[in-house]
């Protein structure tokens, strides 16, 4: 299975970076995404929603170590909106992203 995510735009605010490079940050998540992505269970998920051209808006999970890097936690954030790591609502994928666009 092939995996492909583009990420258009990612704006970080200073504050979250909490003394860690911005440049930094993309190659932390591209390496997160990759170890979460090939979890087991991952890939049905991901059959499950197919393409999808946009995610709803994630909620970053909070730094629960001083050493939790900004790109470990966004990816985590990601996952959860992909559906493969579950979300904090316990909604689906699709439940999600139909309430998201219906408050477009």
């Amino acid at each position: 299975m092939s995996i492909v995510l583009h990420i258009e735009r990612l704006v970080i605010d200073e504050a979250l970076l909490g003394g860690e490079r911005a440049a930094a940050v993309p190659a932390a998540i591209e390496r997160e995404l990759g170890r979460l992505l090939v979890a087991p269970g991952a890939a049905v998920a991901l059959r499950g929603i197919g393409s999808i051209a946009s995610l709803p808006p994630a909620s970053l999970p909070l730094c629960r170590h001083p050493k939790d890097q900004l790109g470990t936690r966004i990816a985590t954030a990601v996952n959860q909106a992909l559906g493969v790591g579950g979300t904090p609502s316990g909604q689906s994928h699709l439940q999600r992203r139909q309430s998201w666009q219906s408050q477009k």
